[in-house]
């Protein structure tokens, strides 16, 4: 039973969070426009508007106790 090693990694959530806005943007705009281009560009929004919510939304306040 001591050889168990136990992995206290923490995970990365502001990664995750431009990872999934960036690929859920593009492939909303696949489907809304259909095109390469409107692809693309729904790639950029979406990772613009994670990287909102994660400098604005996401940071954790510090408390007062």
């Amino acid at each position: 039973m001591e050889n168990q090693v136990e992995k206290n990694e923490t995970v990365n959530a502001k990664g995750i969070i431009l990872l999934l806005g960036t690929i859920f943007g593009g492939l909303i705009s696949i489907v809304t426009c259909g095109t390469f281009l409107g692809f693309i560009t729904g790639i950029i929004v979406g990772l613009v508007f994670a990287i909102f919510f994660v400098s604005v939304f996401l940071p954790h306040k510090s408390h007062d106790r």
